[in-house]
């Protein structure tokens, strides 16, 4: 027999401050801990743990279930915002692996609700949602290792998702191969028995917070569709139908489906074997755990068939993504040419390509057809070369990552434009050869491309240039590196 279990899941909310606090060593005791502020954006304050002691009683949170506490543990306190969704993010100081734990309820016995270690890179990241405006939570932060340290934090409102739309089998979401779909599955939802009361769910006793989707075979095989949760899910497929406008059309009256599963388990595993090209398959997941979680699904090792991926709409159009020195900082600019659901943009660096750092959360318009322009500073790039790359989220938790620039910050291949504003001629000047400019404006779209054949200087005519920012791009041998231009006349 199934039980329901219920948790509050990891989804979105940040907490973001701009000046320094003075952590407690306790949530409760002596005066409680200090309060953050929630914004709208995320702006890093600096945290330390140093002259705070070791605390693991109930009173102040007992032992956290994500990592063992070996070092001094300190205390925030914030207030959950009318959204009732935030997401909390550090970054490493001299912790350069540190852990996070949140908690709720009243003193002197707070509750867990979630703990994370390495969520972002090796500092961790928490997103909540679902909670209850005016109510105070508290952060507990520590090193991984035995030793105090600093470390930076933030806290930033999240837009909350709107209810799904595909709850109903005649409005399902497409599936591509080969692009995993996250999704935050709702709880306490309608049963899909009760609202498509017509359908034959088999082994299905009960449907609670369904969500709907279509798969259309591109490519012909064994058709194997991974259903990955933290608590129990469970799937029912139907097919195949000759088309997705037969398949939704037959919504409230799918007979005995070709797999289903209700078992306890997190992980499912939906198979049809011998799946023909130009069929449609509809596949239901339902969210039996009752609680707010993220469901993945994934084509497993063994499916051998692909879908249809031209049916699955872009969430956000990238029109331009560029970045520049700016002193000590880099700026990062880019431009979307539209968007759909879009919630929003985790800004990530990274000093190899590899593991990544989130530092910034940039909130998105939604859905919209026109150009939005965004921009976010990094006010900690490393000292030589910085790596960059935008996490774009969608109100339903789905995730997309955007191309990697690099931004080079060291004094060796950097270069000089004056003058800038320009109106005439701007001289470029650089300590490494150029071996090619490129010139794009706001929009990204090119506008000049100059071969230069390793020459340290070069004189651009802006002249017949109309008014506005331009971004050149410079390549030489130990990489690229942009900045921003503008000419006004």
């Amino acid at each position: 027999m199934k039980r329901s279990i219920k948790i509050i899941s990891l989804f979105a909310l940040t907490v973001c401050f701009e000046f320094a606090f003075g952590q407690s060593d306790t949530p409760c005791g002596g005066g409680g801990a200090p309060n953050l502020p929630v914004n709208s954006s995320c702006s890093f304050t600096a945290a330390s743990t140093n002259g705070l002691s070791l605390q693991t009683d109930a009173s102040n949170g007992g032992s956290p279930s994500c990592n063992s506490i070996s070092s001094p543990d300190g205390w925030f306190s914030f207030t959950i915002p009318a959204s009732g969704a935030v997401t909390i993010t550090t970054q490493a100081g001299s912790i350069t692996d540190g852990v996070m734990a949140v908690y709720s309820g009243p003193c002197p016995n707070p509750t867990q609700v979630a703990c994370n270690d390495d969520a972002n890179g090796l500092m961790p990241e928490i997103s909540l949602s679902g909670l209850t405006p005016g109510d105070t939570y508290y952060i507990r932060i520590w090193n991984f290792s035995s030793t105090s340290g600093t470390m930076d934090i933030c806290i930033s409102e999240i837009n909350v998702a709107p209810p799904p739309t595909n709850i109903d089998c005649s409005i399902p979401d497409p599936i591509c191969s080969g692009s995993p779909i996250s999704f935050t599955a709702q709880a306490n939802g309608t049963e899909a028995a009760v609202i498509d009361p017509g359908n034959n769910y088999d082994c299905l006793s009960t449907s609670p917070n369904p969500s709907w989707y279509y798969l259309e075979i591109d490519q012909g095989g064994s058709l194997a569709i991974d259903i990955t949760a933290g608590s129990d899910v469970d799937f029912a497929i139907w097919g195949p139908f000759a088309d997705v406008a037969t398949a939704t059309a037959n919504c409230n009256s799918y007979g005995l489906p070709l797999d289903c599963s209700y078992s306890t388990s997190a992980v499912e595993q939906a198979n049809v074997n011998s799946v023909v090209a130009g069929e449609v398959y509809v596949l239901l997941v339902t969210n039996y755990a009752n609680t707010v979680q993220t469901i993945t699904l994934n084509d497993a090792p063994s499916n051998t068939a692909t879908t249809d991926c031209s049916i699955v709409p872009l969430p956000v159009e990238l029109a331009l993504f560029s970045g520049y020195r700016d002193g000590k900082r880099v700026k990062l600019n880019w431009s979307t040419a539209s968007e759909t659901n879009n919630s929003h943009f985790v800004v990530e660096r990274s000093i190899d390509g590899l593991d990544w750092q989130a530092f910034d959360v940039v909130a998105g318009v939604g859905t919209t057809s026109s150009l939005t322009n965004y921009e976010s500073i990094d006010s900690k790039p490393y000292d030589r070369i910085s790596y960059y790359r935008l996490r774009q989220v969608d109100f339903d938790g789905s995730v997309n990552f955007s191309d990697i620039i690099s931004v080079n910050n060291s004094a060796v291949g950097s270069f000089e434009m004056y003058p800038n504003p320009g109106n005439s001629v701007t001289a470029l000047r650089s300590n490494a050869s150029m071996n090619s400019i490129l010139v794009t404006n706001a929009q990204g779209r090119t506008i000049e491309t100059i071969e230069t054949l390793g020459v340290h200087n070069y004189n651009l005519n802006v002249s017949d240039w109309r008014n506005g920012v331009y971004y050149v791009t410079i390549s030489t041998d130990q990489g690229t590196e942009t900045q921003r231009l503008t000419v006004l006349k």
